[in-house]
């Protein structure tokens, strides 16, 4: 009998008295705004240069108080989904995310954190072999033109360091352009800049080092010029790798 009044009150005892819930928290009344009307935006209903509802009716639309929806509008727009114009002709009106959105944010990113020299040199190594094979599949006649005119603005410039980093730079990102993939595009525009300002010096960029570089780009351009998407990929793996090495980071 004992033990049947121990199984009765085992059933009886709730099966969640060890579960432990901590605080709950309640999104505040702009979040819940924003996050409708992001979704409003980044899911195609509202279009680029469409016009939200004023103020006023979107406080008689939602309920909430006209500072709660300023709120909202201010989240959009750091976000970069609307621009508002204040006055009496003015409004929120919504703009789509272009691929300058990305390219400052991680911008911001890397500036902020002081990214290191190798996590950039290694990024770079995990794009351009890629965009390398898809410009050699997707290039245009005047994608080739641009990578072989950056190609002779570098050889031209291969005694003076800045010249040559400008040119060198630019090869690089004619052929990240030359691939048509706007997200590629997107994150070698985020570092691009930040490559060349750690490595803007003399000494990691030597004579030889620089006639290197100018034979290796040569290779790799007639391949995107032949439309090799392998071997355009593989020089350009050979290129970013040996450059690690040369500055000790693999």
């Amino acid at each position: 009998m004992a033990q049947y009044r121990e199984q009765m009150a085992a059933l009886k005892s709730p099966a969640s008295s060890s579960l432990k819930l901590g605080p709950v928290k309640i999104p505040r009344a702009a979040e819940v705004l924003a996050n409708q009307l992001r979704e409003e935006i980044v899911g195609g209903r509202l279009s680029d240069g469409d016009m939200l509802p004023n103020e006023r009716e979107l406080t008689e639309s939602s309920g909430l108080s006209r500072s709660s929806v300023r709120d909202a509008l201010r989240m959009l727009e750091l976000e970069g989904l609307i621009a508002t114009k204040q006055g009496r002709n003015g409004g929120s009106r919504v703009c789509k995310p272009g691929r300058d959105t990305i390219v400052k944010t991680v911008s911001l990113f890397i500036s902020s954190r002081r990214t290191r020299r190798v996590s950039l040199v290694e990024a770079r190594g995990a794009i351009e072999p890629t965009a390398a094979m898809l410009a050699a599949k997707h290039r245009t006649d005047e994608d080739l033109a641009r990578i072989q005119e950056k190609h002779a603005a570098m050889v031209a410039g291969i005694d003076d360091l800045d010249r040559f980093l400008r040119g060198n730079l630019d090869w690089h990102m004619a052929i990240v352009h030359a691939s048509h993939n706007d997200l590629l595009i997107a994150f070698m525009e985020s570092i691009s800049h930040a490559v060349y300002d750690v490595t803007n010096d003399e000494t990691l960029n030597p004579p030889e080092v620089r006639q290197q570089v100018v034979r290796i780009h040569g290779r790799i351009t007639d391949a995107i010029e032949k439309q090799d998407p392998a071997e355009a990929k593989r020089l350009m793996e050979r290129h970013v790798t040996a450059y690690a090495e040369f500055l000790g980071m693999s």
